[in-house]
């Protein structure tokens, strides 16, 4: 029956086993993608599970499939969770094409969109999934999963670029678009003007930040418009 101390080395000696792993994940991840570049894709599964192991280890988890948003700093890994979220796409793409591995590709694509929803990399994510949507249209017997999955991005997202910008996250106007937003989400035509606007937007928004004077002229201009917005939208309820 193994001590105390003994408990404690081993304890000492796993630590430091994730440790180093840890130290090599990004290696580890660059040489999933190398793969995945070069149709390798056994050894891109390979590494990339690899990879997302020693994530899951990290954050006491079994599965590499239990990943959140919630376990990583918003803000100090950013750059980390993109490369999660491009991880998870990856074998979601690996596994589209195979009928026996459906299940797997729901759990790789459940987790891109995980990771890409209300993130500062959530345009970019969104519209390489359009680009790819539609340029596999035709052949991807996982289109419909995937169109949905397009759609998911902009139905859980609780950004509304410009009018946070003009009044705040918080602020009434801003909630009511938001709701306005999931009501576009339930028409066809809704989702393609909802995926133009976030398009736009961001860089505008990403500009004015940095631009002190032009964001104060363009708050001072955009209100109104927005506030007759909310007074239509209010009227019809």
């Amino acid at each position: 029956m193994a001590t105390k101390k003994e408990d404690q080395r081993e304890k000492e000696l796993r630590k430091k086993a994730l440790q180093k792993k840890y130290t090599q994940r990004i290696t580890i991840a660059k040489q999933g993608r190398e793969a995945m570049a070069n149709r390798d894709y056994v050894n891109a599964i390979k590494k990339y599970n690899e990879y997302l192991s020693i994530l899951a280890e990290l954050h006491d988890q079994t599965d590499i499939f239990a990943l959140t948003p919630k376990m990583f700093d918003a803000k100090k890994d950013m750059t980390e969770m993109l490369l999660i979220s491009h991880v998870y796409w990856d074998l979601a793409r690996v596994n589209e094409m195979t009928p026996k591995l459906q299940k797997s590709f729901q759990m790789a694509l459940n987790q891109f969109i995980k990771f890409t929803i209300n993130q500062p990399y959530q345009v970019l994510n969104a519209e390489m999934l359009r680009k790819y949507n539609k340029k596999n249209k035709m052949t991807s017997p996982q289109i419909g999963a995937l169109e949905h999955a397009h759609q998911q991005i902009f139905v859980q997202s609780k950004k509304c670029f410009i009018a946070t910008i003009s009044f705040g996250s918080d602020h009434k106007i801003t909630n009511e678009l938001r709701l306005f937003k999931r009501y576009l989400t339930s028409r066809p035509q809704g989702i393609k003007f909802i995926d133009y606007y976030y398009r736009i937007s961001s860089p505008l928004v990403s500009f004015l930040e940095s631009h002190l004077l032009l964001k104060f002229l363009f708050k001072s201009l955009s209100r109104p418009s927005l506030y007759f917005l909310y007074i239509l939208l209010r009227g019809q309820k």
